[in-house]
């Protein structure tokens, strides 16, 4: 800059002597934006005007309007709409689901089921991929999740999935369109404007005595034969198989709860489980048993680790999992086989863990924090299990009258 033109000095525009240019700049929210503009007079003046647009629009809108980069061109909240779905109008909701799936497999932590999530997102990326993601609306949503009841979707004929099932996918591409929101590539959610398919929770089952003692039976009698076979891997797969058994009945924990378990969350001295995050984001300490604590200590010493998927695909699990074995489904459907039990699933322990303590007469709120309800409402559906508590009020209320 030439040393005989002196400008008049404006607040947040100064000369860059390391660039030899004209530059202006404000702070938002304690961070510093500054834009270098050129040496020219008329390059100064657009930096006071860059400025005035930055201070006129903190005045109108306030400080979290502004953009947090000076690459970021200087807009109103209404403009910033018309240009993202400008954008929005040729981004394919395919992108979105990338987005989503990328930040699970980063976020392994937040989401300790990498399996399940990444399939949901597969499958609605291969249903709904190439459509504009700023035209789907909410109507289409309802017609895509109706087809996943009927067992039609897009691509062709599926299996009608259950009501839970459709559920899960709905809130699956919510969160899809909650990361494209946070990225500012859409500015709508369109499944804000769809309903949750109404469960119906019939009636609660639950594992009698002698049904637990069957299932005990038939691991028991796959370690047996494996052990007299000299089959001493396959044997510890059983065992590992019935501590799976035994910590999903006695702690009520979630499946996902479960095989997310890393041994720091696992205090053997204290004779207690962490659970950081429940499924409604909440955590808690679940006391162990004793047959629990062995459990654990059988698990430990196997020293067990996840195998790959297949060649190139490594396990995403953390090193530190307790089980081993990840997957229920296959065996425990060979078990209730054996035992000859119908309509008994895995998620049935936790029914049964909760149904154990009211029949003992446990209180609802004890039972909602073992469990981990997040209402009591949910913990509310075994109440009317809850005999004894009932006969002892009877017995109280009316003892004096039997004088």
């Amino acid at each position: 800059m030439s040393k005989g033109f002196q400008p008049k000095q404006v607040a947040g525009v100064y000369w860059r002597e390391d660039r030899d240019s004209w530059a202006a700049r404000y702070r938002v929210n304690g961070r510093l934006v500054r834009k270098t503009f050129g040496p020219l007079p008329e390059d100064r003046k657009q930096a006071i005007a860059w400025l005035e647009d930055a201070r006129s629009l903190k005045r109108r809108e306030g400080a979290d309007s502004l953009p947090m980069k000076a690459t970021e061109p200087i807009l109103t909240m209404a403009e910033k709409k018309v240009l993202q779905d400008q954008k929005a109008s040729t981004l394919k909701l395919a992108e979105l689901c990338d987005d989503l799936k990328k930040y699970i497999v980063r976020h392994k932590t937040q989401f300790k089921d990498q399996l399940n999530p990444p399939r949901r997102i597969d499958r609605i990326k291969a249903d709904l991929g190439e459509i504009s993601a700023a035209s789907l609306k909410s109507k289409d949503v309802e017609s895509w999740l109706d087809g996943l009841m009927n067992g039609h979707v897009q691509r062709g004929a599926g299996r009608p999935l259950a009501d839970a099932s459709v559920n899960r996918y709905r809130v699956t591409l919510s969160s899809i369109y909650k990361r494209g929101i946070k990225n500012e590539k859409v500015t709508d959610n369109p499944v804000r404007g769809t309903s949750q398919r109404k469960l119906k929770n019939g009636v609660i089952r639950w594992l009698r005595p002698e049904e637990e003692k069957a299932i005990r039976a038939a691991i028991q009698s796959r370690i047996d034969i494996a052990s007299e076979s000299g089959r001493a891997d396959y044997a510890n797969r059983q065992r590992h198989h019935l501590c799976e058994f035994v910590v999903s009945l006695q702690t009520g924990m979630r499946a996902g709860e479960q095989y997310g378990l890393t041994w720091s969350e696992v205090d053997l001295r204290a004779k207690q489980i962490h659970v950081r995050e429940s499924k409604n984001g909440t955590e808690r300490y679940i006391p162990m048993l004793p047959e629990v604590v062995a459990a654990f200590k059988t698990l430990k010493a196997m020293g067990l680790e996840r195998k790959d998927r297949a060649e190139g695909q490594p396990n995403g699990s953390p090193d530190d999992s307790c089980f081993a074995l990840s997957g229920y489904k296959k065996w425990w459907a060979a078990v209730l086989r054996e035992a000859k039990i119908k309509k008994y699933r895995w998620h049935d322990n936790r029914h049964s863990f909760c149904s154990r303590l009211v029949q003992a007469g446990k209180s609802l709120k004890v039972v909602q924090e073992l469990a981990g309800h997040r209402d009591v409402k949910m913990t509310a559906r075994y109440a009317h299990l809850d005999q004894r508590s009932k006969r002892e009020a009877l017995e109280d209320a009316f003892a004096s009258a039997a004088v």
